[in-house]
């Protein structure tokens, strides 16, 4: 019962330090008891005061920094301009990847990582990896706070790099997996790093069969319409 009570402990504190750092930049709603699906926030990024539509899913998990096997930085990563980290010993299982593939928004696990009195949080992209575009153990944590503060942009007065940076591209993802091209303005949830209707090239040649399907679709739609108005 003392260790149930300790570990119950240190996840809550772990669920209520990501709450405080990532409140002035996301709507958080906690799944909780019988509605628990896998994950344990459903979140909708927030621009200023201005909630964006654009959802992600969290998973988190909290562990004392002896617990854990091994922590190793392998420096800034030139995408997000974050601190990049393998750390082992904490996997998603399987039948909880099986059941986040349902879902077509980005999904994250968070692990806060208590060490003494200091509590510091790591996330982990998990949309490559339900794509079967990456495993988990090639993906790297990411470190994105800077004590109290949530580096939802690497770079603040820019408005650039961060989490956000990471949100955004996987929401493309999620969208270019489903055949579709057309996706909000990046400005829209405070990104300032790429241009509105951008196409992301790289992206694209992941998903082109499901977006050359989308393209015959609309093809034959338009012939249809075009063929019906020279019969009209």
């Amino acid at each position: 019962m003392k260790k149930y009570i300790k570990t119950r402990q240190l996840g809550n504190r772990g669920e209520a330090f990501f709450e405080a750092l990532i409140t002035h930049y996301a709507l958080v709603h906690k799944i909780t008891g019988s509605k628990d699906i896998g994950l344990d926030f459903l979140c909708e990024w927030i621009c200023g005061s201005q909630p964006t539509q654009l959802l992600f899913g969290v998973q988190i998990k909290t562990r004392s920094a002896d617990t854990l096997k091994s922590i190793k930085s392998y420096g800034k990563s030139r995408l997000n301009w974050l601190e990049q980290f393998k750390i082992n010993g904490v996997p998603v299982d399987k039948d909880t990847l099986d059941y986040w593939r349902g879902f077509d928004f980005p999904i994250f696990l968070f692990l806060i990582i208590e060490n003494g009195n200091e509590l510091n949080c790591f996330y982990k992209r998990y949309t490559p990896i339900l794509q079967g575009l990456s495993k988990q153990s090639e993906e790297y944590f990411y470190k994105v706070n800077d004590k109290q503060k949530f580096l939802a942009f690497a770079e603040e007065n820019k408005k650039i790099k961060g989490f956000c940076r990471d949100l955004f591209i996987d929401y493309v993802r999620c969208n270019y997996n489903k055949g579709i091209l057309i996706i909000m303005d990046p400005m829209n949830l405070g990104l300032r790093e790429f241009k509105r209707d951008a196409i992301f090239i790289d992206l694209i040649e992941d998903y082109k069969k499901r977006v050359f399907n989308t393209y015959k679709i609309y093809t034959n739609l338009f012939n249809y319409f075009k063929n019906k108005s020279k019969n009209e």
